[in-house]
């Protein structure tokens, strides 16, 4: 049975690797699913931490991106539920809110238990948690996968709807890839940039040049895009702390 088991191929972080990665690349986080990959591969023990690591660093991610910063004596449960009580988690114009957010909420109580018995598992078998007997029972492969399946799917759901969200509205740090639209109306309005041999498009210089300009000019464009509706209020994606990346 082992050698079947070894013999499948190994689980792989797909859901936050296409959630992740197919977005302005945060290196830490795509670090750190390759780690989980791996240690699944080699050191089963160790997918327990990274895995618990993960969703702290998204919620973190998160936060700091609408301009929340997570206080740093949140553990990962509070992590969780202060990250989905700021994001939008319904499209705009939905037909039944009520019994969508009900059933949304439910979701998200599930998923506080699943990072709970995450920490949980961490805590107990994680290979860097607290230290442990060296001849103490282990957990295998089967545990390190539901833990890593666990956190796949909290980070491919939070930050799936994170960024959607970022694209219509933006928060405390804006990304220059998620606004292509801007971007190219800008540039068909501006002439390319001539430095020797050298073009640069006028909105990738203001974007590196004058940041606040940049994000002003984005939302000049989206209220006029949008009629003065600008997508989720302004508390639930962005905070009063004005940062650009």
């Amino acid at each position: 049975m082992a050698e079947a088991l070894t013999a499948r191929p190994p689980f792989q972080m797909a859901g936050a690797r296409a959630a992740v990665l197919d977005c302005p690349i945060a290196e830490a986080i795509e670090q750190q699913i390759h780690a989980i990959d791996n240690a699944l591969e080699s050191v089963p023990d160790f997918a327990f931490d990274l895995s618990k690591t993960l969703v702290e660093s998204v919620c973190k991610t998160v936060l700091a991106d609408i301009g929340q910063p997570a206080d740093p004596n949140w553990d990962a449960p509070r992590l969780l539920k202060e990250t989905t009580s700021r994001l939008s988690l319904l499209p705009r114009g939905h037909s039944n809110p009520k019994k969508a957010r009900d059933s949304v909420e439910k979701t998200i109580r599930g998923l506080l238990q699943t990072i709970q018995g995450l920490c949980e598992l961490r805590n107990g078998y994680g290979m860097a948690s607290h230290g442990r007997d060296g001849f103490s029972a282990r957990l295998d492969l089967r545990q390190a996968t539901l833990a890593a399946q666990a956190a796949d799917t909290i980070v491919s759901f939070l930050y799936r709807i994170h960024r959607d969200a970022l694209t219509q509205t933006p928060g405390a740090r804006v990304y220059y890839e998620d606004h292509k639209d801007f971007n190219e109306t800008f540039d068909g309005d501006n002439e390319v940039i001539r430095l020797g041999d050298l073009e640069l498009l006028a909105s990738r210089v203001l974007f590196d040049g004058d940041r606040e300009a940049y994000k002003a000019a984005l939302n000049d464009f989206i209220a006029e895009r949008d009629g003065g509706d600008d997508g989720a209020p302004a508390s639930d994606q962005a905070g009063a702390q004005e940062e650009t990346r």
